[in-house]
């Protein structure tokens, strides 16, 4: 940790770091876990580099939400704040933030219990109950970075098509898989579905679990206005899908525990794997992730070629 955030931390949060440790994880941005006389925290270093300061700008007001989140009762890391805000700006390059460090571990799909994928549901459900708490009046339109509307898809795909490389065949048999399914969803899609602000990013690496259930959702970094279902799709393709199967006991646990707070039936969640085919095509359907790559972008374009192939029949999975 650089000195002047330590310097910075004792002088405006009245923090001593007794104990610095680096915690791996985040693209660009550094994290530690400090221990200090208040206990134990998380310091978190943005990338200058990866965000520019519209880009934090836009990160501290998703932060304000969760402050709002965790009062509301969902299990989210406290996040402390300096003069009104939680991210501070020491100099143009130096920008951090401090919260509670909150224990637990990540889980993978064939290490999730059953008792935990019905917390992770409930815990979906309060999250996104706090949510809709929020007002909306000042809520932007829908992100532009994924397939959010059929005309993102459609230019996704064509652009795509035009610069796809012969060489690559893997991938052009792929986006060639794509084009039966887009043809098949009509305008009216994406009406059904409810709007909202969302965590945006549920997956993994941003949930942490105990023995008993989900210890804290956290990185809320990217939540803004978007499809609520987007977060349940996510889920299921993330703890569910084991190898090419879906475990569909985990599922039922996931809808039990959602439905314990919120609605939620079985062809909801077939529409919600649909809904994050259609957002996360754009993102994961890539020739870069075609080739060499790590493991988490590796596992994310499995879950799509996976909903590729299923997209017809997944209610029968069930």
């Amino acid at each position: 940790m650089e000195d002047n955030i330590i310097a910075d931390l004792k002088e405006s949060y009245g923090i001593t770091c007794n104990q610095i440790t680096p915690v791996t994880g985040g693209l660009l941005n550094r994290k530690w876990k400090v221990s200090t006389e208040k206990g134990e925290l998380l310091i978190k270093q943005y990338s200058t580099k990866r965000f520019n300061r519209q880009q934090i700008d836009r990160i501290e007001t998703a932060l304000q939400r969760q402050i709002i989140l965790k009062k509301h009762g969902v299990p989210c890391p406290l996040l402390w704040q300096y003069g009104g805000r939680v991210i501070r700006w020491i100099d143009d390059k130096t920008v951090y933030m401090v919260m509670d460090f909150c224990p637990g571990k990540t889980l993978k799909p064939d290490t999730i219990t059953i008792k935990q994928m019905h917390s992770l549901g409930s815990t979906c459900a309060v999250m996104h109950k706090a949510f809709s708490q929020l007002s909306l009046h000042s809520a932007n339109s829908l992100p532009v970075f994924g397939g959010y509307t059929m005309d993102l898809l459609w230019e996704y795909f064509n652009t795509r098509m035009i610069n796809c490389s012969t060489d690559n065949v893997e991938y052009q048999k792929t986006l060639c898989a794509l084009e039966p399914i887009l043809k098949q969803i009509s305008t009216e899609f994406f009406d059904k579905f409810s709007k909202g602000f969302t965590h945006e990013d549920f997956q993994p690496g941003n949930i942490l679990f105990d023995v008993d259930g989900v210890s804290a959702v956290i990185d809320f970094d990217r939540n803004c206005f978007s499809y609520i279902w987007h977060d349940i799709g996510r889920a299921i393709l993330s703890f569910a899908l084991e190898g090419n199967k879906m475990n569909v006991k985990k599922i039922y646990a996931f809808l039990e525990g959602y439905s314990q707070y919120s609605l939620l039936t079985l062809s909801d969640i077939a529409d919600a794997l649909r809904l994050s085919w259609c957002i996360e095509i754009p993102w994961w359907i890539q020739p870069k992730f075609f080739r060499e790559c790590d493991e988490i972008p590796k596992r994310f374009k499995k879950e799509m070629l996976w909903l590729t192939k299923h997209w017809f029949d997944i209610e029968s999975i069930f």
